[in-house]
């Protein structure tokens, strides 16, 4: 394997594909990335065995191969080399790398690539035909606006997954962690007009918004394929397990009503519960809301610390409502909303608060209420 690439594209690929690999497994070769060079192509892999990534850059190749080599460590010395084109070449007797770069010379020991999983590798048995080719766009506003509600990962239960519906013309995706609710609808371009529901990790699905940012395809392909998923644009690829069980019948949780509704400008409650959470109990994360004629109250109270208070202007004028959330809750649905103002719809006390932007009735966050 000999090549030369330039440094901002090499280093940009393998920032991306670096955060999948195992640093401390059972295996050293997950820890490692899979350089392969194919035509006049640089092709770098990285994989946990539960999630695996590819992406691939243009390069000067003059003699293909493959190896791996240690993730961290060549992200490191790539990073540090000055701005001009880095050479790699491979000696296959004893799988030593040595890159050039300037004045620089860096020989670095890596893996056959035979020991690598061929997890990825597999990936070209299963042929575009079966893709579900939809729009990038409104595939990544629906994760964006969903993900964060989801189990942590590490309890592999299917509430640790985003679930996704595809029918026709539409985009539904869900997440919940038992005590919060997202929800999203979008219209997409589904050209094939093939269908599908799987519940996808959330690991999976913020690596994909991960790299989304220096996406470019307006188009993105999903295929299905048993237990697995594979994510493709043009320049890269992500591989995952799905996720097995039945998701929650979270449409059943969802208010058709509710008996009040409030609308507060988004910044104003923002910097409101920040201004409040100084004085929490990270325990509890408890803020209570209070709307009382036009004015929302916001209260936390700690016994070893003390109290906090704010209020900010509403167009509430029902009887006084007293309301308790985890304002975390609160904070990552204002964090991902872009709007003026958001919407907060509100039965009883301890029944579950729908909030909403106020200029996309496609989607909704359900929060459950603490006990006051």
């Amino acid at each position: 394997m000999l090549f030369t690439i330039d440094k901002e594209s090499l280093l940009n690929r393998i920032r991306t594909v670096e955060k999948i690999t195992v640093q401390r497994g059972i295996q050293p070769v997950l820890s490692n990335i899979l350089f392969e060079t194919e035509g006049n192509n640089l092709k770098l892999s990285a994989t946990d065995l539960d999630i695996s990534i590819t992406t691939k850059t243009t390069a000067s190749v003059q003699e293909e191969g493959k190896i791996t080599l240690p993730a961290k460590k060549i992200f490191e010395i790539v990073s540090k080399l000055p701005d001009k084109p880095i050479e790699f070449a491979l000696n296959t007797d004893n799988n030593i790398v040595t890159i050039k770069c300037g004045n620089s010379k860096f020989d670095v020991i890596g893996i056959s690539a035979e020991e690598f999983p061929n997890v990825i590798q597999n990936q070209n048995e299963i042929s575009d035909d079966e893709a579900i080719v939809i729009d990038t766009n409104p595939l990544i506003k629906s994760i964006k606006y969903t993900v964060y509600a989801a189990a942590t990962y590490q309890n592999r239960n299917v509430i640790s997954g985003v679930y996704c519906q595809i029918n026709e013309d539409n985009l539904e995706m869900a997440a919940t962690d038992g005590n919060r609710l997202t929800r999203i609808s979008e219209k997409i371009q589904n050209e094939k007009h093939k269908d599908a529901k799987i519940v996808i990790p959330s690991k999976t699905v913020n690596e994909f918004l991960r790299v989304s940012s220096i996406i470019s395809e307006d188009k993105v392909y999903l295929i299905v394929s048993g237990s697995k998923i594979i994510i493709k644009t043009n320049s890269y690829t992500i591989i995952s397990k799905l996720l097995e069980g039945q998701y929650p019948q979270y449409q059943q949780l969802i208010p058709k009503t509710t008996a009040n509704t409030v609308k507060v400008n988004k910044n104003e409650l923002s910097n409101a519960i920040d201004r409040v959470a100084c004085m929490i109990n990270e325990r509890t994360n408890v803020i209570k809301f209070i709307l009382q004629n036009g004015k929302m109250y916001l209260k936390s109270e700690t016994p070893d610390s003390g109290t906090s208070e704010d209020v900010i202007e509403t167009d509430y004028t029902g009887d006084e409502f007293k309301i308790s959330f985890n304002y975390k809750f609160i904070s990552d649905f204002i964090k991902i909303i872009d709007c003026e103002n958001a919407i907060i719809g509100l039965n009883g006390n301890q029944s579950a608060a729908i909030f909403r932007p106020d200029n996309d009735d496609d989607y909704i966050c359900l929060v459950m209420p603490l006990k006051n």
